[in-house]
C-alpha cells in the first residue's frame, strides 16, 4: 500500500509571525544566557542581564544619562526594575552617581568601564568569530534597521492594542 504524499501546505501568515515571536523569544532568552554568562566574570559576578545591558550602555554612549533615560533607550517601562538595577551596580563600584539639579545622572566607574572591555574581548573571542559563519554578505546593520522597524511595529501594535482596551 503506497501512501500519497500531501502537497506541503503554504503557511498562513499569521503562523509566519507565530514561528517569528517564537524565534526572537529565543533569540531574547540566548542572548540573556550569553549576558549572564559575561555577568559571571573576575570584575562584577552576580549581575543580571538588565545590570550588565545598563552598565554596558553607560559605558557605549560614554556620558552621564540619568535612570529614565535608561528606561527609555532600553523600553523598559518598569522604572522600579530600572533603579534596583542601578543602586545594584553603584554598590559594586561599577557605576557612580551625581545629582544635577534635581536629576540623579549615572556613570560607568573605571571598574565598570573594564568590565565592559572585558565582555568586549569576550565577545570577539567567542561570538565574532561564529558570526562569520553566517556569511561574508551579512550585513549586522542593514539586520539592526530592520529589527528596530520591527521593534516600532510591535511598540505601536501594543498601544493600539491598549487603547482598544481603553487603557
Amino acid at each position: 500500500m503506497t501512501t500519497r504524499k500531501e502537497p506541503a501546505s503554504k503557511t498562513t501568515e499569521s503562523q509566519q509571525l507565530s514561528e517569528l515571536e517564537l524565534t526572537l523569544t529565543v533569540l531574547w532568552n540566548c542572548v540573556r544566557r550569553w549576558l549572564s554568562q559575561r555577568s559571571n566574570s573576575q570584575l562584577g559576578s552576580g549581575l543580571s542581564d538588565l545590570d550588565v545591558f545598563l552598565l554596558h550602555l553607560l559605558v557605549y554612549r560614554n556620558k552621564q544619562l540619568r535612570g529614565i533615560d535608561l528606561a527609555f533607550a532600553l523600553s523598559i517601562d518598569d522604572m522600579h526594575l530600572v533603579s534596583y538595577s542601578l543602586k545594584k551596580l553603584a554598590r559594586l563600584g561599577l557605576i557612580r552617581s551625581a545629582k544635577i539639579g534635581k536629576e540623579v545622572f549615572y556613570e560607568a566607574t573605571a571598574t565598570g568601564q573594564n568590565h565592559y572591555f572585558e565582555f568586549l574581548n569576550d565577545r570577539q573571542k567567542y561570538l565574532e568569530p561564529a558570526m562569520k559563519f553566517l556569511s561574508r554578505d551579512f550585513d549586522l546593520e542593514a539586520l539592526t534597521a530592520f529589527l528596530r522597524t520591527l521593534t516600532s511595529i510591535y511598540e505601536q501594535a501594543a498601544r493600539s492594542a491598549a487603547s482598544a482596551r481603553g487603557l
